[in-house]
């Protein structure tokens, strides 16, 4: 399946997964995102969904986005903690984040299906929970395949 929300950076994917996942990538099978969306009343943000059914979930970067089977555990825990977040914090009214992956840290790269911005929810915050990673999907998506293949030509 080809998705024009990947074009301008198929090839550098394409180069990165090669590169850094070892076998490449595993795509997901639309079935399984389609009973993850059924089971949680919920769409997957256009461009992570078109990258889990091309590439599959991206472990060579941080944040790790998650797999389908990891948004099965992750979305659940994601919904409660933003919650907590929503009593503690001002957060923007028109926010509509949806977990995408995680940071080796704690925190979560969550896409906000209004703006298409990708923010980190910061775990342990401090007086400001919420910062901007990338001004969209393709533009985190960049940032990690040339971080990866970067540091793979360093290990060559």
């Amino acid at each position: 399946m080809t998705s024009i929300e990947l074009e301008p950076i198929r090839d550098l994917l394409v180069k990165a997964y090669d590169t850094s996942m070892g076998d490449g990538c595993t795509p997901e099978a639309q079935q399984s995102i389609e009973d993850f969306e059924q089971k949680y009343n919920v769409k997957l943000p256009t461009a992570y969904r078109a990258l889990l059914l091309e590439f599959g979930a991206c472990n060579f970067g941080d944040p790790a986005l998650y797999s389908v089977k990891e948004l099965s555990w992750a979305y659940p825990d994601f919904l409660e903690v933003y919650r907590e977040y929503e009593k503690e914090y001002e957060l923007p009214a028109d926010l509509q984040p949806f977990p995408i992956g995680g940071f080796g840290e704690g925190s979560t790269a969550i896409l906000d299906q209004n703006s298409g911005k990708v923010l980190m929810l910061i775990h342990d915050a401090g007086e400001t929970p919420l910062r901007e990673i990338a001004v969209d999907f393709n533009e985190l998506m960049t940032m990690l395949a040339e971080s990866a293949i970067w540091v793979q030509e360093q290990m060559n």
